[in-house]
C-alpha cells in the first residue's frame, strides 16, 4: 500500500452535533474536533454560530451538497455541523442511508433537553416528536402520552398546536420555548387558551404536559 492509499484510508468524516446554539453547550469532544479536521461543512445557520472556531468552513443549502463535496474531497477530514443533537430528527440518518463509508458521530444537547433542564421538569416516558416539514399524528400522540415534546416549524408553529388542542377540547399546560440558549432565549408557559394568539419564532420547542392539568402561567427570559 503506497502512501496515498494509506492517507486516504485514514481520512474521517464526521457528523458533529453543536447543541442548542451557544457555544457554552457545545461539548468538549465536538469543540476538539471542529479544531483539528480540515473542513467544516453546513447550514448557515450553523456554521454562522462557530465563530469561536477558527478553521475552514464551507456553508451549503441542501443535503446534497454535502455529499457531493464528501464524495469529491475524500482525502479531508470532513465535520458535518447539525444544531441540536444530529441523531434525533438531525442529518445522521439521511448521510447514513446514502454514503458508502464509514460515519462518526459526535452527539449534541438537544434543544428540548436543553429547554427541559431550563424549566426543572424530566421528559422521562415522553412523546419526542417533530413537525418540522413533517405531519405526525399531532392530536393522537398527545391524546397516547401525557408528557410529548415536539420540534416545531413556520406551518406548525406553537399558536396553532394550541389551537389544535383547544379544538380537541384537551386540558394541558404548554411550555414553550423559542431562541434556546441565545441571549434573546424566551420560555412561556401557559394554557392553550392563553398562548393561541401569541407570536413564537419559526423554530421552537413545545412541551404539552396532561399530568397535572394548568399549574398556572410563567415566562422567562434569558438573563
Amino acid at each position: 500500500m503506497n502512501s496515498t492509499q494509506e492517507n486516504l484510508q485514514f481520512r474521517k468524516v464526521y457528523i458533529v452535533g453543536l447543541g442548542p446554539g451557544h457555544k457554552d453547550y457545545m461539548i468538549h469532544g465536538a469543540i476538539n474536533n471542529l479544531e483539528n479536521v480540515d473542513v467544516i461543512i453546513g447550514f448557515k445557520r450553523a456554521i454562522e454560530s462557530l465563530d469561536s472556531i477558527k478553521n475552514n468552513k464551507k456553508i451549503v443549502n441542501k443535503l446534497s451538497e454535502i455529499l457531493d463535496y464528501m464524495r469529491e474531497n475524500k482525502e479531508k477530514d470532513i465535520s458535518i455541523v447539525a444544531s441540536g443533537d444530529p441523531c434525533f430528527y438531525g442529518v445522521s440518518n439521511y448521510i447514513k442511508n446514502n454514503y458508502e463509508d464509514k460515519i462518526e458521530v459526535i452527539p449534541g444537547i438537544s434543544s428540548y433537553q436543553y429547554m427541559m433542564a431550563k424549566i426543572n421538569e424530566s421528559w422521562q416516558n415522553s412523546f419526542l416528536g417533530s413537525l418540522h416539514g413533517r405531519e405526525e399524528e399531532f392530536i393522537e400522540k398527545v391524546k397516547s402520552y401525557e408528557k410529548s415534546i415536539w420540534l416545531t416549524d413556520k406551518k406548525n408553529s406553537p399558536d396553532k398546536l394550541c389551537k389544535k388542542l383547544i379544538e380537541n377540547n384537551i386540558k394541558a399546560e404548554v411550555t414553550v420555548g423559542e431562541n434556546l440558549s441565545y441571549n434573546d432565549e424566551r420560555i412561556i408557559k401557559g394554557s392553550p387558551q392563553e398562548l393561541e394568539n401569541m407570536s413564537f419564532g419559526e423554530l421552537t420547542v413545545v412541551y404539552i404536559n396532561r399530568v397535572f392539568g394548568f399549574r398556572g402561567s410563567f415566562a422567562t427570559t434569558k438573563a
